[in-house]
């Protein structure tokens, strides 16, 4: 089957032939008998051609007459029928149609959100909760440690240039990845060992900086910083205070944090206290579930009047609701199996219920009031 290409002539071989090339091609590629062609050719010349491509090379045919060049863009010319009468019409919207349009969909929306807030209020009690109970957050909460990093940069600053990399590898990624980068290297044998060796030194410098920087962050806001913190700092350097002065650092700590607990204790049974006079009973029960002192049990007196305070708002005559929020207090509380409520409310809801059902496991006692065991709790 014959193919058209272009072709360029590129030398004479004898009165016969002309050797050619594709256009564009660097190298000859076959003859062209002089016949085909026109009689007034000369090399470099270009024209188009119809081959056939065979086994042992390519033969032409003939050659194509080269394509006439537009010199002007051919155009259609429309006349038409001369009716001059158009087809399209166009007519302007009002702007008093649009303005009532949109008066009618506010009111619509305005009325739809009444009655959601209407469907919301007269099912509040109805309701029911699917969410997990979960204790009340801490109410000593403090500022959240924040340290800088001045001992820690020292340490860095202080090693050879050449083992700074290592020392930032190590803050970023940890010993172990380093261990992981070791092993894909190819290392003298020992090597490895060596640089882990160096690198857990180093690694303890390190630690022993941050708890540093740390614990001056501890000193700086002795007074409101989170308790939380201030014990993991404590309890940090009992492994990373490992020099003469970290270690009068930390029996500073320890004596400060002790001194800090002891006032917090007081203010914590103050608080507690005051929300028994003040009838508040879902905030004396949330603050008796965390004490500064863990473990530490409420004084005897202040016990009996929380567990009268609890007693009397879990009463028939409280809504299903208010019970739900009592009950979810008392089940966190230390008085928790002392509470015995006055009585249950006149009409149970599927939201009580459920309260009382994912809380039966910590208040047995008044789950049995809602017919819930411990053992069909789920």
């Amino acid at each position: 089957m014959s193919s058209r290409i272009e072709i360029e002539l590129t030398s004479e071989i004898d009165a016969d032939l002309f050797t050619w090339r594709a256009l564009g091609a660097r190298e000859p590629k076959g003859t062209i008998i002089k016949s085909l062609l026109p009689t007034d050719v000369s090399i470099g010349d270009t024209f188009r051609v119809e081959a056939d491509f065979l086994i042992d090379g390519i033969e032409i045919i003939r050659v194509l007459p080269k394509r006439e060049e537009r010199k002007e863009q051919e155009t259609l010319e429309i006349l038409g029928s001369g009716n001059e009468k158009y087809g399209v019409t166009t007519q302007l919207v009002k702007k008093k149609k649009a303005k009532r349009n949109k008066r009618a969909t506010k009111g619509k929306r305005q009325a739809e959100n009444r009655n959601s807030d209407r469907r919301r209020k007269n099912s509040q009690d109805n309701r029911t909760d699917t969410r997990k109970v979960r204790p009340a957050r801490s109410p000593q909460r403090g500022k959240r440690l924040k340290a800088k990093r001045s001992h820690r940069n020292q340490v860095i600053a202080a090693l050879p240039e050449l083992h700074k990399p290592l020392a930032r590898e190590i803050l970023s990624r940890g010993i172990p990845n380093l261990r992981k980068t070791l092993k894909k290297m190819q290392l003298p044998e020992g090597f490895d060992a060596e640089i882990l060796q160096y690198a857990e030194k180093v690694n303890i410098e390190l630690k022993s900086a941050e708890w540093h920087d740390r614990a001056d962050a501890v000193l700086a806001s002795i007074e409101d910083l989170d308790l939380r913190d201030f014990r993991s700092v404590v309890a940090a350097g009992g492994q990373w205070a490992r020099t003469d002065e970290l270690l009068v650092l930390k029996g500073d700590l320890e004596e400060a944090l002790r001194e800090r607990i002891d006032r917090e204790h007081q203010k914590w049974l103050s608080e507690i206290e005051k929300s028994i006079a003040d009838d508040k009973c879902v905030r004396a029960l949330n603050l008796s579930s965390h004490p500064p002192k863990p473990g530490t049990p409420l004084p005897e007196a202040l016990t009996t009047s929380l567990v009268q305070l609890a007693n009397t708002a879990l009463a028939s005559d409280v809504t299903p609701h208010r019970w739900s929020v009592v009950i979810q207090a008392v089940a966190f509380s230390p008085v928790r199996l002392k509470v015995i409520p006055v009585g249950i409310p006149e009409r149970i809801t599927e939201g009580l219920t459920s309260t009382v059902r994912q809380v039966a496991d910590r208040i047995p006692h008044i789950a049995k009031l809602f017919d819930i065991t411990v053992s069909d709790k789920n």
